[in-house]
């Protein structure tokens, strides 16, 4: 399944965008403020990885369409594009077609009188070759997916299509958060916080040690329950060497600059992440690291959580993912997105002439700003100073 296109509207400073083709790397170029973060942001809701993410009228509603703003209505934010393959046009009428006739399946009560013949059997139904999945974001309701046209003989169960659609649709991961602390971290605290809040209002912090303890397959308040013991304890430091390798060997499949590994401590309720660089021999606080750095543990991590550590049936969004990288760094994360995206569709933004290679224009998508609102455009021509200063540094 292959997501093509997204089109936003009443989303913050998009009032329209019109329908943007996505390429399996697709680079965002705009000014600050432009958009781009709302137009990522406004995708994201419609296939989140955590599906609590929902859209809020009150916070996201343009302001200067605010006495337009209707409570009660479900107002399309997003419209998402997948591409199906035939072999999932088949498997999704498999899952959600609905019975032909009700009870035409059960057999005749009377065999057919000599001389008479049996009746026809029925043909099967002709599938379409392409069919196009529709994820649909709105004010006030769940995320949905529909299906743009069905076969004509084949009635679809919607239900059922929205269940499929959402265990099979490639998840969506959102990176936006510049900077990952690395601090430590009070598991207590983190427990009462993901009681008291959904997951997008965790911080980047929280997110991530969140994201550890699944990977790991440590449940938190088990974890909490077992520092009571000393059998809980020595349990606890089998799950933290586990956790440790598991996460080390999944970040150096997207960290190419240096072979680096991670142990995961915990003291009582504190939890501590160290890194080392496996050439120098002696851990740090990854609060100590570069900012670049962190910034590609939290991507790595909450990639790998997402995709189950697969890596691949999942759209990246990444704001800025190389802002705080060196020059080299940037091109190995670039070649990174090139070997990702064989099974994965990767959606960034970036001010930097080093991040947009013009070998490919058609994977650049200039945001520009008319008047207070967002306007999108393929291809790498602007009649905005801000944006065109980034491609024509590209090409130098």
């Amino acid at each position: 399944m292959e997501f093509i296109a997204f089109q936003v509207t009443n989303y913050r400073n998009v009032l329209d965008s019109g329908r943007m083709e996505v390429n399996r790397i697709t680079a965002f170029v705009g000014q600050n403020e432009a958009g781009k973060s709302n137009l990522f942001d406004a995708l994201y809701r419609v296939n989140p990885f955590d599906q609590q993410a929902v859209y809020n009228l009150d916070e996201d509603w343009p302001v200067d369409r605010w006495g337009e703003k209707d409570p009660g209505a479900h107002i399309t934010v997003c419209r998402a594009e997948f591409q199906l393959t035939p072999e999932e046009v088949a498997a999704l009428y498999a899952a959600a077609a609905k019975p032909v006739g009700g009870a035409a399946t059960a057999a005749p009560a009377d065999s057919p009188a000599a001389g008479e013949a049996a009746p026809a059997a029925p043909t099967a139904p002709q599938l379409p070759g392409k069919l196009m999945l529709i994820g649909i974001g709105a004010y006030g309701t769940p995320s949905r997916f529909v299906v743009e046209e069905c076969a004509a003989n084949i009635a679809l169960d919607e239900a059922k299509v929205d269940m499929w659609a959402k265990e099979n649709a490639p998840k969506f991961v959102y990176i936006h958060d510049v900077e990952l602390s690395g601090h430590q971290m009070e598991l207590d605290q983190l427990k009462n916080r993901r009681a008291q809040v959904k997951w997008d209002q965790l911080t980047n912090d929280e997110q991530t040690v969140s994201v550890i303890l699944d990977l790991a397959k440590i449940d938190l308040n088990d974890w909490l329950a077992k520092g009571g013991s000393a059998q809980g304890r020595t349990t606890r430091a089998f799950d933290k060497k586990q956790a440790s390798a598991f996460l080390s060997k999944q970040f150096q499949d997207l960290w190419l600059q240096k072979d680096v590994s991670f142990d995961i401590e915990v003291d009582a309720t504190t939890l501590n992440i160290f890194a080392q660089d496996r050439n120098v021999g002696m851990p740090v606080r990854l609060s100590r690291r570069s900012t670049g750095f962190r910034w590609h543990v939290s991507f790595a991590w909450k990639f790998t959580h997402a995709s189950r550590g697969q890596y691949k049936n999942c759209t990246l969004l990444l704001e800025e993912p190389g802002i705080h990288l060196h020059y080299s760094a940037q091109r190995d994360l670039l070649r990174v997105f090139e070997r990702l995206k064989d099974s994965n569709t990767i959606l960034y933004t970036t001010h930097l002439a080093s991040m947009v290679d013009l070998g490919f224009p058609e994977r650049v998508r200039i945001v520009e700003t008319m008047g207070t609102h967002a306007v999108v455009k393929q291809g790498v021509v602007s009649s905005q100073k801000a944006p065109m200063a980034v491609i024509e540094m590209s090409s130098v």
